[in-house]
């Protein structure tokens, strides 16, 4: 009875809490782009890719975490072989230059995890995952920059 009631009291910090998921006015004006920031064209694709892109990715952390081998090799070829947009319509597109480099280097890190989970390597698929989470997260601190005007 003890042993519970001092996990509850080490436990209620973490309660008390807010939710480190955004509240739905938060989500829907991350969600909002200024109509001269980015073309329809790139606003439709960015919207439909970001979809599939954030399943793929949550999908991949689990297989990750529970280190599924054939599972990471299986999602991250499959983020590595997702459509890209052209650097060619940069100019229309609105999107930085950095935009299509990140995109790249996410395609590249992408093959490299799929390369090390066919492999087997655990170490190998851990240090590409994270290369690969830390380009999603630059690559949203630029877009935001950019959305923000900053």
């Amino acid at each position: 009875m003890r042993l519970l009631l001092v996990l509850a009291l080490l436990a209620a910090p973490a309660f008390a809490q807010g939710s480190i998921f955004p509240d739905k006015a938060t989500k829907d004006a991350a969600r909002k782009l200024e109509p001269d920031v980015l073309s329809e064209e790139s606003k439709l694709f960015l919207k439909g890719k970001m979809k599939g892109h954030n399943k793929d990715m949550r999908d991949l952390s689990i297989a990750v975490a529970i280190v599924k081998m054939s599972e990471i090799e299986r999602l991250a070829q499959g983020i590595a072989n997702s459509p890209r947009l052209d650097p060619k319509i940069a100019q229309s597109a609105k999107l930085p230059q950095r935009f299509f480099e990140l995109q790249e280097l996410m395609r590249k890190t992408a093959q490299e995890l799929s390369d090390a989970g066919k492999a087997n390597d655990m170490v190998g698929s851990l240090e590409k995952y994270q290369q690969l989470m830390g380009h999603c997260v630059t690559c949203h601190a630029a877009f935001k920059a950019q959305v923000q005007g900053r």
